[in-house]
């Protein structure tokens, strides 16, 4: 699966929605802002991403109208944002490890903004 979705829009409030989170927002080491949110060009770029782990506190990566901040220093604790809304946390090692990543990565790109804040994706 190809990301060409433009984010520029969505940006400023990830970014945003990152700097409210009381776990990013403690980022320093890079301080954490627009410039640690990555794009990424595929799905299965995405995932080798995650299977890599040990991402610094306040690093971001997006895909499509998606976009994944760490929350753990060294973690695998993903704040997951849609759109202009954060509705999770995942810790995506376990879904690729049980071969579920891709397909709630796509559950996720159909979910309206109702099933990811009631968790019913």
């Amino acid at each position: 699966m190809q990301n060409d979705f433009d984010a520029k829009n969505l940006i400023p409030v990830w970014e945003a929605l990152g700097l409210a989170n009381p776990w990013i927002a403690e980022a320093n080491d890079p301080p954490f802002d627009k410039q640690q949110l990555v794009r990424i060009a595929t799905l299965a770029e995405l995932e080798n991403i995650f299977q890599q782990g040990n991402w610094c506190l306040g690093q971001g990566f997006h895909f499509m109208n998606l976009c994944f901040i760490n929350q753990i220093d060294g973690g695998d604790e993903w704040l997951t944002i849609k759109d202009d809304y954060a509705f999770e946390s995942f810790t995506w090692c376990r879904f690729i490890q049980k071969g579920e990543f891709t397909p709630m990565i796509e559950r996720l790109l159909i979910a309206t903004k109702e099933q990811c804040i009631n968790l019913e994706y």
